[in-house]
C-alpha cells in the first residue's frame, strides 16, 4: 500500500501550494523592497493589494528561462553553495533549512507559493521563493507561483 501511495505522489506531483500568510508577505516586502532598495510598489499596502489581485499560475522550465533573477540551480550542492553566499547564512538559511524544503516537497507538506512580479509589458522577475522554485524543478515539479503586477 505504501509503495502505491508513493507511486501516486510521483505521478501526481506536489500539490500543496498555499498563499503566504499576511505576516510572511509583510516580511517579504520588508526584505525584498525596503531593505534591498527596490521600488516595485509605492508602499506595503500597494504590495498587499497586488497580492490580493494576483493569480496563481504554473511555471514550466521553458517559461522559467524568461524570469529574471532566477538562480536555476540544478542540484542540492549547487543550491547550498548559493545560499552560503547569502547574508542570512547560516543563522536563517543553512543545510537543515534547505533539507526541510526538499523534505516538504517529498512529503507534500504545505509550501508557500513563490511570488513573481510581472510588469505591464510582460517582463517577469522573481520576488520571493527562488529556492522553492529551484527545488521544485530539481524534483521534476512545475511550480505554481503567485503572479502579481508591479513596476519593474
Amino acid at each position: 500500500m505504501i509503495k502505491l501511495i508513493n507511486l501516486l505522489k510521483e505521478i501526481t506531483g506536489f500539490s500543496n501550494w498555499k498563499i503566504p500568510s499576511s505576516s510572511q508577505l509583510k516580511q517579504e516586502f520588508k526584505i525584498e523592497q525596503e531593505m534591498k532598495g527596490n521600488e516595485f510598489w509605492e508602499d506595503e499596502e500597494a504590495f498587499l493589494n497586488a497580492v490580493k489581485n494576483g493569480k496563481i499560475v504554473t511555471v514550466t522550465p521553458s517559461e522559467d528561462q524568461d524570469i529574471d533573477y532566477r538562480s536555476g540551480t540544478e542540484s542540492y550542492e549547487e543550491l547550498l553553495g548559493l545560499i552560503k553566499s547569502y547574508r542570512s547564512y547560516p543563522e536563517f538559511r543553512n543545510e537543515k533549512t534547505l533539507q526541510s524544503i526538499y523534505d516538504g516537497f517529498k512529503n507534500n507538506s504545505p509550501m508557500d507559493l513563490p511570488i513573481i512580479i510581472e510588469d505591464d509589458n510582460g517582463y517577469r522577475r522573481i520576488f520571493s521563493g527562488n529556492t522553492r522554485m529551484d527545488i521544485a524543478f530539481q524534483l521534476g515539479i512545475n511550480p505554481k507561483v503567485l503572479l502579481i503586477k508591479g513596476d519593474l
